[in-house]
């Protein structure tokens, strides 16, 4: 048993089962918590001499890369911002072992946690619908740019938030046997199917696209959610045709955004543009937007010029105002590149990519490996059920063609780790019952 007393229990255990949540409270509240998590997970497998959550391959591979990031930012030292950015990194794989520790410890996959879940989804989906028809959300905050954000405000970030909570509502649906493929229950049916409307009236594309992956991901794996999933698509087209009858303005149009915008973008032009140029859509056409494809030109002569371990945390915003770096047409500048593997190849050079690579090389055969011990059992076995939908999660997460946020940044950082924490509980919990 823990050795901690009840308000710990409570505590942690509710904080890790709500952390998500946590987020939206802004970066403050989860940051402490994730360090007093973190502190409190490592204290307590040092008085119980339980190290097998920090002695195993995976906290052995975060460590590995975790050390290449550091060695990379101090060896090209642009400031007392980018080391300490790159030496604090450690918590964030430390976060997802401490996730581990507390699913193994406390039953906090339960059913009051479930509940918490299906009321935030509730009143998240009840304030995008509002905010979508009127304007403004239920706290008065207005549409920003023709996409809704709820309580995100002007962080528009409303649909890559939603995309990322669902498994993890799912992993709480089927753990609490509200589910089963023979039983379909037809108000998670609608929730799951309004929750991935949500999604796609954000108007964020990428998450949109990845949300696609992520039930195509399932469906592959999970034998048993193949008609859930089937009637979850049903659903949701029905609902998006249904409510692109009824809008507020043609500003907020999310079938314009994901598609003509889309077409418009890739072919360089202006949205304004988007019926004159329609016609010559393969006159120029880019893999990517214009704009990603001016950060990845740019990324690519950092990468020749530091080929090996990179340009370290954040390296990328310092260098790229750079005189030899700036490109005529688009100068490319910004913050970060714009996708996960194109930023660790930059930031870390070919070192740090191998390992992304490895990684992500780990969880494609995963996902094969879950898929065969699923299918080999007829038995709906919720622990190896939720095992896929994580695995799955964390495949999408690490997708390498399309977009992406900051990963050095604490809130994606975050969204990325947690799941894995689940991954781990969920690995060697299956792991405990084959042997036994």
């Amino acid at each position: 048993m823990i050795n901690a007393n009840k308000f710990f229990k409570y505590f942690f255990g509710y904080g890790v089962a709500l952390f998500p949540l946590l987020l939206l409270v802004g970066p403050l509240i989860s940051e402490i918590f994730l360090i007093l998590l973190i502190i409190f997970a490592t204290y307590s497998t040092i008085t119980e001499k339980n190290y097998k959550y920090f002695n195993n391959k995976f906290f052995i591979f975060f460590l590995i890369l975790y050390l290449i990031v550091l060695f990379s930012t101090l060896l090209n030292f642009h400031g007392f911002d980018n080391s300490k950015s790159a030496i604090f990194y450690l918590r964030i794989p430390i976060f997802a072992i401490s996730v581990w520790y507390i699913l193994d410890k406390l039953e906090i996959l339960n059913k009051k946690i479930l509940f918490f879940y299906i009321a935030f989804f509730l009143i998240i989906i009840l304030d995008s619908l509002i905010q979508y028809y009127t304007g403004n959300n239920i706290l008065g905050q207005e549409i920003l740019r023709g996409r809704i954000s709820s309580f995100f405000g002007e962080e528009l970030i409303l649909g890559g938030f939603i995309m990322r909570l669902i498994p993890i509502f799912l992993v709480y649906i089927i753990i609490n046997g509200d589910f089963n493929e023979k039983k379909i229950n037809y108000f998670y049916l609608a929730l799951i199917s309004l929750s991935c409307l949500i999604v796609y009236l954000s108007g964020e594309r990428t998450s949109f696209a990845l949300l696609i992956l992520l039930f195509f991901t399932m469906y592959f794996v999970i034998k048993h959610l193949r008609k859930f999933i089937i009637y979850t698509i049903i659903l949701f087209t029905l609902l998006a045709i249904a409510i692109s009858q009824v809008k507020i303005s043609d500003d907020v149009d999310p079938a314009k955004r994901m598609f003509q915008k889309s077409l418009a973008q890739i072919t360089g032009k202006g949205q304004e543009q988007y019926e004159e140029y329609k016609k010559k859509i393969f006159n120029k056409v880019y893999i990517f937007s214009h704009d990603h494809h001016g950060h990845y030109v740019l990324s690519y002569k950092m990468f020749k010029d530091h080929p090996i371990i990179g340009t370290g945390v954040k390296g990328f915003r310092y260098l790229c105002r750079n005189k030899i770096y700036i490109l005529e047409k688009n100068d490319g500048c910004s913050t970060h590149p714009h996708n996960t593997y194109v930023q660790i190849l930059v930031s870390t050079g070919l070192i740090g990519f191998t390992i992304l690579l490895i990684g992500f090389g780990y969880i494609l055969k995963t996902i094969f490996v879950c898929r065969r011990e699923i299918s080999k059992t007829n038995v709906f076995d919720r622990y190896l059920v939720s095992q896929g939908i994580i695995v799955s999660a964390i495949f999408v997460n690490l997708w390498p063609i399309v977009p992406s946020g900051n990963f050095f940044n604490n809130w994606l950082s975050m969204l990325y780790f947690y799941p894995i924490g689940f991954y781990l509980y969920l690995r060697f919990k299956n792991e405990k019952k084959k042997i036994s």
